[in-house]
């Protein structure tokens, strides 16, 4: 079951993955906004299911495979001049990243700036660590775009928080006129 649907979004329209990210991200932002009392723990549960999902698409679902690395920067845009495929594979790496980075921010308690480090950095090091288990394990090519591609994922889907604080401070002000 879990396969069929990572195979189907992943043969996915690219456009609509494109368009999805920013569609997801408001109603996410909206939800945030709407159900602040409880979101910490909705999230909880949805950062738990993202690593678990992550995990499962990088790390258990795979057979042995050649064992290399590609430690260059970057070099993903180089290759997808030859290979198009590249593009959706990098597009992919940010969209899989994208929950978890969406819901973590929310778990975390304080500052705005602190918990888009703490997500930022957790989605680093859990795609370091896949990369990583990929290469010792067989099951892959372990490439420093994929970390690149999977923080900025976790970085785009952060960006639910702020979005979620101008929401909650619209329905607020609505809230106030109606009052009055």
């Amino acid at each position: 079951m879990i396969n069929e649907l990572l195979h189907g979004i992943y043969v996915s329209n690219l456009a609509m993955i494109i368009i999805a990210i920013p569609i997801i991200l408001v109603m996410w932002s909206i939800i945030g906004a709407i159900f602040s009392k409880y979101m910490r723990i909705i999230c909880a549960v949805v950062a738990v299911a993202s690593v678990f999902v992550i995990l499962y698409a990088t790390v258990f679902s795979r057979n042995e495979a050649t064992i290399g690395a590609e430690l260059l920067p970057l070099s993903s845009f180089e290759r997808a001049q030859n290979q198009p495929e590249m593009y959706r594979s990098m597009l992919m790496n940010v969209f899989l990243f994208f929950p978890l980075g969406m819901s973590l921010i929310f778990v975390f308690g304080g500052r705005s700036v602190k918990r888009f480090l703490m997500t930022i950095l957790i989605g680093f090091i859990l795609s370091t660590t896949v990369e990583a288990i990929q290469y010792f394990c067989s099951l892959g090519m372990a490439e420093t775009d994929d970390v690149i591609c999977n923080t900025l994922g976790a970085f785009i889907g952060s960006c639910a928080y702020p979005l979620s604080l101008f929401w909650k401070r619209i329905l607020c002000r609505k809230i106030e006129k109606t009052n009055d």
